[in-house]
């Protein structure tokens, strides 16, 4: 072999090793980029979760706050239930918790003859008793006064109620006018409705459940 042949063939090997040198550095650096952006969308990903699990963590103890305190005011109000179910005892009157407020039942039976809207004297008993509680109880509260019938249709007394709203709206209004007139109740704090036939608490189908729908109740809007 001669010295020009050996040259040119170290030349082309230096060339082919160079030119594999310079392709593996290439291909390092595109690696290094991918995993440059690898690590940033990693890092991205795992900041977006770690918010993310930072608003539940929120979200969770602020559920546990409003759990706690829906339970503290259920407990609350089963407390006053129970309290005044106790005190009115005899007045024929029953105390339930009704959407998040104390209501005090009267059955239109302890309160008005039938077909009729003039208090009996029985009932001016015990109103003044329900009244007494209701002023220690909830004296800076808005009362809300709601009348209720059954279902039959309006006959005997046709000619001065069209319907069960105009029966249960004034029987309210007797109501709500003894409290204010007599037990002194603030006027500004009170106001009536006629629900008529219409949130019955029973069926309608029979006589027990006819008696249970007719009443009036006196809602305290708690705040």
């Amino acid at each position: 072999m001669s010295l020009k042949s050996g040259f040119v063939k170290c030349f082309f090997l230096s060339l082919i090793v160079l030119f594999a040198g310079c392709a593996e550095l290439t291909s390092l650096r595109e690696e290094k980029t991918l995993m440059t952006q690898r690590i940033d969308e990693l890092q991205n990903e795992n900041n977006r979760l770690s918010s993310q699990n930072n608003s539940l963590s929120s979200q969770f103890s602020a559920s546990k706050g409003e759990n706690a305190r829906l339970i503290a005011e259920k407990n609350r109000l089963e407390n006053t239930r129970r309290s005044m179910s106790q005190r009115l005892g005899g007045t024929g009157a029953s105390v339930k918790v009704k959407d998040g407020h104390i209501s005090v039942v009267m059955p239109s039976s302890v309160l008005f003859n039938s077909g009729q809207t003039k208090l009996k004297e029985s009932a001016k008993t015990s109103l003044t008793k329900v009244c007494s509680v209701i002023k220690k109880d909830f004296p800076n509260e808005t009362i809300r006064i709601e009348g209720h019938t059954d279902s039959d249709p309006i006959k005997r007394t046709k000619q001065v109620y069209n319907s069960n709203w105009e029966l249960s709206a004034k029987r309210a209004a007797t109501v709500l006018h003894y409290l204010i007139d007599t037990c002194h109740l603030d006027p500004q704090k009170l106001y009536l409705a006629g629900f008529g036939k219409y949130q019955p608490v029973a069926s309608n189908k029979n006589k027990s459940g006819k008696k249970k729908n007719r009443r009036v109740e006196i809602v305290v809007l708690s705040k």
